[in-house]
């Protein structure tokens, strides 16, 4: 007998289950030859070879109940997404079998690697002579139709029988399965102007525009805006999605390419629209990037992508994955897309006939999807150009062959279909139908998968079967073919996206292009939207859009009803619109914000939270191992910290807590970032910090199921010593306390007696205690901004309420000659006064300015938490009249208008951070558009520090304004909000 990977000729026969185990099987079928490729001779024995085996995920079951629970909103697992590097923890073949497989590879004569992050795949080094024996097939040569060379497996790949129920599929054994992009120039549509970078770019609360010089042009050649052309803001306002005050920022889209483009022709088209998306390239594998061949239409699918992204979602990041435009090179991307987990949503608009697609391969694009999907990666993918007939001019040589476009028609991706309309702003249903030109371009690529039968129980998203659906895939009862597509959005060329493909000779160029290939960026902007708004952010992305999607089927409040129009392009009768689902356009195109709105609804709603003082007590010091083992937090270290059930916080019902942290004893810069447990970590900080210094700063922080807080440590070579004290907590009941905004007001300044008997000044003394009446009655605890300074020791602050001991605990901590602010919600005494200790060995000044009172009014504002989200940043110009740095007194207008949630805050959380500070000084945040008050939030002595400090500001005519008195980059992030319900 022999170990090899295939069962070969020759052997004995051995009458016994081993052998029958042994037989060796087929996975899949051989590729299919393209259309126009000529056979030539076969690859020579030594060609080299970079193939992939796939493991099938240890527990399949588990898996698929998985993905359903975190897509479901009425599971408790809903949204609890793994973490990046987690699935092949959880679901990756068992290490027995990977170590079987790689056994059986390297017996064969193969080279197999070490199996990869997601615990399935295994890369494999062969050659031609190699593979043929190890996979027992043959190897053809072909001259394809464009001129390329390659080659393909004659036979699919047989591996051993015990072996093959183990296996998803074998990757790159043909070079001829290329993808196409589902993309479609406008004739006669190429126009072209001089470079000009003098463009500005808008804030991001305002929608992109078309700039003048463009518009001269279209108009010049005879083109309409709205009618044989979409701009940029006419597009956002077709589909509602101009003037988000976010513009998608904090979220991260990445976009499938398999070509070179033109990234200056990006950023003229930024320049001349006014967006400013973030935009990087990310080569995989093999694929070496360069200037686009241009004359044969290289570079304009992803610059569609791009650019209608960053038309749409103007404060994304995009991420450009540039792979191989081969069997191998499309794998890779996908996965290295999957498993970097950096983008949240996912936009293709490469794909191929299914049929053409080996079954090996498609069960591999299957197991990568659903790894996207515990991840929390919503994919939205092209469903092609020629309608329900998707393999008309491929090699299977049958126009007529009624199939679906992969990966549009994979389960776990959202296909996007065609439509056509035009006219000047929102689309209505009466002005829609589906895309279909007449001459063999159009409809979207729909109808019923012939491949994927899904159990209606795993998908009964999918098992509401449209009007004309049939059985292709051979379900049988309890289950329903794939239908597709999902949804649908522009892709009439005739009256499709400007987009600017190149640059050269000084001139940018550009072209009407349409193509399902801008649709799916279209929804892909649209989630990335969706997934930065106040609403999402709370819970997390979208994920998994297909069940959310079609649990909002018929609702004409989200979706504009296709029923015009059909997907026939090859005169077989397929797919008409019709009222509700269809085969030919799917739920319908999006209204927006409305389908924003909506599916954050769909999101567990956050309950309300009222406010619970508690006497300050100290839960975490690793100075001592309270709270915690004695030791410093690593660099780059996370602390799970216990809250619940602590320092008056009780055990259950706990929705978010209030903690004083300090950092110290840190040598080196670095940040600290606090997240609930059992959550993705955020991007956000809430402390920064530089060597020798010791910074405080309060944080807002909702509680992880298990009753935990995260604590980070985000220098890259610094230990720190982490302490926390805890003010407060907040519980979905109404028995605490609500905030009622005001000020900001200076109740305390100790240089000229505000606040002090008989308004004389006097500063408070070393070990001395010094207390303050807080106006007004019932109050329970108040909102103080505090700051310290005339600093002439080392020390800190301690506030707590008059009449009770002093706890041993912490607000402000400082170094000599520090000047340092903190927010403190403090509990207030019988008396009505709260307390200051001063640690230090000599005298202090100190001021205090309020910003709210909680009180037992059942009509003040509950706390919901919100973010974290960045508002602003005054670096990329976020929220921002432009990247600059604020100047001496001037003021920003933060809008926080998001058309959802905070349009009803009375209050905002925000941790506001200035950086790059050129001398010393302060910052105000106050109400929106009213007078700059004398209190101050951030106090920094010395140019070039960073300093955070957490806000509480009331919100007036849907904003608040910051300012500085000299020159400082600016960064909010939103933490939460109080509204009256």
């Amino acid at each position: 007998m022999t170990a090899a990977l295939v069962a070969g000729a020759g052997l004995p026969t051995i009458a016994t289950a081993q052998a029958e185990s042994i037989a060796p099987k087929r996975l899949g079928s051989a590729p299919v030859v393209p259309k126009g490729a000529v056979k030539t001779a076969a690859p020579a024995d030594s060609t080299q070879l970079d193939l992939s085996v796939t493991l099938q995920p240890k527990d399949q079951a588990a898996l698929s109940t998985f993905v359903g629970a975190v897509s479901n909103p009425s599971s408790p697992l809903y949204k609890h997404y793994l973490n990046t590097g987690e699935f092949g923890q959880r679901f990756g073949a068992d290490p027995a079998t990977v170590a079987s497989v790689r056994a059986a590879l390297t017996a064969a004569g193969l080279h197999p690697g070490e199996v990869g992050a997601n615990g399935l795949t295994i890369p494999v080094r062969a050659t031609v002579a190699e593979a043929k024996k190890a996979f027992s097939t043959d190897f053809a040569g072909y001259k394809l139709a464009d001129g390329s060379a390659a080659y393909a497996n004659t036979q699919a790949p047989a591996v051993r029988g015990d072996l093959a129920g183990k296996i998803a599929g074998v990757v790159g054994l043909d070079t001829t399965a290329t993808y196409k992009p589902h993309s479609v120039v406008k004739p006669k549509a190429t126009f072209s102007a001089a470079v000009n970078g003098s463009e500005q770019a808008r804030n991001i609360g305002a929608s992109p525009a078309l700039c003048s010089t463009w518009k001269n042009i279209m108009t010049g050649a005879g083109y309409t805006d709205g009618t044989d052309y979409y701009s940029s803001g006419e597009l956002a306002k077709a589909y509602e999605l101009n003037g988000l005050a976010d513009g998608a920022s904090g979220s991260t889209v990445a976009v499938l390419s398999l070509e070179n483009y033109d990234s200056n022709a990006v950023s003229a088209y930024q320049s001349c629209n006014g967006t400013k998306a973030s935009v990087s390239n990310i080569p995989v594998g093999s694929f070496v990037p360069g200037a686009p061949n241009v004359d044969a239409g290289e570079g304009g699918e992803t610059a569609l992508d791009v650019e209608t992204i960053a038309s749409l979602a103007p404060g994304s990041s995009i991420l450009v994955y540039q792979g191989a435009n081969t069997g191998q090179g499309v794998i890779d991307t996908y996965q290295k897309i999957v498993n970097d987990n950096r983008a949240k949503v996912v936009s293709i608009s490469w794909g191929r006939c299914e049929a053409e697609r080996d079954s090996g391969r498609e069960a591999t694009m299957n197991v990568i999807l659903q790894q996207a999907a515990a991840q929390g990666q919503s994919v939205l993918a092209a469903s092609g150009d020629a309608g329900s007939t998707d393999c008309r001019g491929s090699g299977l040589g049958n126009d007529t062959l009624l199939n679906t476009d992969s990966p549009a028609s994979q389960p776990y991706a959202t296909g996007v279909g065609g439509t056509s309309h035009s006219g000047l702003g929102a689309v209505s249903a009466g002005s829609i139908s589906v895309w279909n030109n007449g001459y063999g371009f159009g409809g979207g690529g729909g109808g019923v998968d012939t491949r994927w039968a899904l159990n209606d129980a795993d998908f009964a998203w999918n098992k509401n079967k449209a009007t004309e659906y049939s059985n292709l895939c051979g379900a049988v009862s309890g289950q329903t073919c794939r239908q597709v597509p999902d949804v649908s959005a522009l892709a009439d060329p005739d009256h499709g996206y400007l987009v600017f493909t190149d640059v050269s000779n000084g001139s940018v160029h550009g072209a009407v292009i349409g193509g399902t290939s801008g649709a799916a960026p279209l929804w892909a902007a649209l989630i990335a939207d969706a997934n930065a708004s106040t609403a999402c952010a709370a819970n997390g992305p979208l994920g998994y859009l297909n069940p959310a999607l079609h649990a909002l089927a018929g609702n004409t409040s989200v979706f504009n009803d296709v029923t015009s129009g059909t997907n026939d392009v090859a005169s077989v009768g397929h797919y008409s619109a019709a009222s509700g689902y269809d085969l030919a356009s799917g739920l319908g195109s999006p209204k927006g914000k409305s389908m924003i709105a909506a599916l954050c609804k769909a999101l567990p709603s956050q309950p309300a939270g009222t406010f619970n003082p508690v006497s300050p007590s100290r839960v975490l010091d690793t100075r001592n191992g309270t709270g915690a083992p004695t030791g410093k937090v690593a660099s780059r270290g996370t602390l799970p910290l216990q809250v619940t059930g602590r320092g008056g916080v009780p055990a259950s019902n706990v929705t978010s807590v209030v903690l004083n942290v300090t950092v110290t004893g840190a040598n080196g810069a670095g940040y600290l970032t606090a997240w609930p447990s059992g959550k993705a970590q955020p991007d956000s900080s809430n402390l920064n910090w530089t060597a020798g210094r010791d910074v405080p700063n309060l944080v807002t922080v909702p509680v992880g199921a298990d009753g935990k807080v995260n604590l980070f440590n985000g220098s890259w070579n610094t230990s720190v010593d982490l302490v926390a004290d805890v003010f407060g907590y907040y519980s979905a009941d109404s028995n605490g306390s609500t905030l009622t905004p005001a000020g900001p007001t200076r109740l305390l300044d100790t240089r000229n007696g505000t606040g002090l008997p008989g308004n004389v000044a006097a500063k408070l003394g070393s070990k001395q205690t010094m207390s303050l009446a807080i106006p007004g009655s019932g109050v329970t605890a108040v909102v103080l901004n505090t700051t310290v300074t005339k600093t002439n020791d080392p020390g800190y602050l301690t506030v707590f309420p008059s009449g009770q001991a002093k706890p041993a605990s912490s607000n402000l901590n400082w170094v000599k000659g520090q000047t340092v602010p903190n927010l403190v919600i403090v509990p207030v005494g019988a008396d009505g006064k709260v307390s200051f200790y001063n640690n230090a060995a000599s005298p202090i000044d100190l001021l205090a300015d309020v910003f709210g009172y909680f009180t037992t009014d059942a009509s003040g504002g509950k706390f919901h938490n919100a973010g974290p989200k960045r508002l602003m940043d005054t670096r990329s110009g976020l929220g921002a009249p432009a990247p600059a740095a604020l100047g001496n007194s001037q003021i920003v207008h933060l809008s926080l208008n998001d058309g959802g949630a905070l349009s009803g805050a009375t209050s905002v959380v925000l941790n506001v951070t200035v950086t790059g500070t050129t001398a010393a000084g302060y910052l105000n945040a106050w109400p929106g558009y009213t007078t700059r008050p004398l209190s101050s939030n951030l106090n920094w002595d010395a140019p070039g520090q960073t300093i955070a400090n957490l806000v509480t500001v009331p919100v007036q005519n849907g904003a608040v304004d910051l300012a500085v008195n000299t020159s400082a980059h600016v960064i909010v992030d939103l933490f939460g909000y109080y509204s009256a319900n």
